[in-house]
């Protein structure tokens, strides 16, 4: 090759992908507004902490985005600071911040958070396929690997996946969050490990369960009898929760296990219509309700609503997003929260990306 091609295949790589991040304008306001120059994801809400979710969901983003620097930096700062310098033997510490008794920034709980090490888990994994990186491939399947083993648990003839592999396991059974479990993952680690898809199915279980009207709760109790109430948090939904509901959208083609999850949630649609927002926290049993719910709620709920057939409480979601969006952010001050379950909605919504049949991401 002469050295005139070689430098227009450089510039016509570095246009592809300039180009592929440019078509994404929330995800370049999420990295101005959060992302610093080494990688770290900031919560500016939370002291500036970083979580090892927010590292995670970055991954993802930018891999939709086909941020490949990006996407580079976001994980060495992950792997330096977080998991002790080596992913591929250490799961990633779940917060990260500012100590207060000795001023140094330091890892402040080292316990891991499965649903962060599962979405680094498969950004990898579908980096390494995507993009052709070998390594990626390998490290993915070495995260995976360390939150199977240290995770994933048999209770009663049941498969299921702890929070963490620390805390979580109670006198009488297992405490579990719903909002953990997205099935396009399940269905993608199950390529490699067969126990995600009986994990998949006591998923859903468990989320019907606990969601009679369609309003799930943040965490629920699993015992030898069935599901519970979970003694902390009782029968409440709110900030975790509202992720059921992004996963529950995000169909899988001609999967019966995520046309069941979608109408497990439906019901929900009765129970918003005479409202018009989601509340900010609601009680599952009773359908008590208090506040009004976030921009990044109503972000959500215009895509499940969407999903669910009713495009009329739809558009009455997108105005109040509408209501408060500044230019590529939602909400002023903007929270990283929000934005990120908009990154997730409207990216899914927008077809920005897609998920096949074994879980794979698909893009455009």
């Amino acid at each position: 090759m002469s050295a005139i091609r070689a430098i227009y295949l450089t510039l016509g790589l570095l246009m592809f992908s300039f180009t592929a991040q440019a078509q994404w304008p929330l995800w370049s306001a999420f990295k101005a507004g959060f992302v610093q120059d080494d990688g770290r994801v900031v919560d500016w809400t939370g002291d500036g902490r970083t979580v090892s979710e927010g590292q995670a969901y970055a991954l993802f983003f930018a891999l939709v985005a086909g941020d490949r620097e990006q996407f580079g930096r976001i994980l060495t700062w992950l792997e330096n600071n977080l998991a002790n310098g080596d992913l591929s033997t250490h799961l990633p510490a779940w917060v990260w911040g500012r100590d207060a008794e000795t001023d140094n920034w330091r890892v402040l709980d080292a316990n891991s958070a499965s649903d962060a090490d599962m979405f680094i888990a498969y950004s990898l994994l579908e980096a390494g396929r995507l993009w052709k990186v070998p390594s990626y491939t390998e490290l993915g399947r070495k995260v995976l690997d360390q939150l199977s083993t240290q995770c994933i648990r048999t209770l009663e003839a049941q498969t299921v996946l702890l929070p963490a592999p620390n805390g979580f396991l109670t006198s009488t059974g297992v405490r579990l969050n719903p909002s953990y479990l997205p099935l396009f993952q399940m269905r993608r680690f199950a390529l490699l490990d067969q126990r995600w898809n009986d994990i998949a199915q006591h998923a859903v279980a468990m989320i019907a369960a606990g969601s009679p009207r369609g309003l799930p709760p943040d965490w629920v109790e699993v015992t030898a009898q069935g599901f519970r109430p979970d003694a902390q948090t009782g029968t409440l939904g709110s900030y975790d929760a509202i992720r059921v509901y992004l996963w529950a959208a995000m169909q899988i083609p001609d999967d019966p296990i995520s046309q069941d999850l979608l109408a497990v949630m439906t019901p929900v649609v009765r129970y918003l219509r005479p409202l018009g927002y989601m509340p900010e926290r609601w009680d599952v049993a009773t359908g008590w309700k208090d506040g009004i719910g976030p921009p990044g709620f109503d972000a959500v709920m215009a895509m499940f609503s969407e999903a669910a057939g009713a495009r009329s409480l739809s558009k009455r979601f997108d105005q109040r997003v509408a209501a408060v969006r500044q230019g590529e952010m939602l909400g002023q001050p903007a929270r990283y929260y929000d934005q990120v379950l908009a990154l997730f909605a409207e990216g899914y919504r927008y077809k920005r990306f897609r998920f096949n049949q074994r879980g794979e991401l698909v893009l455009p």
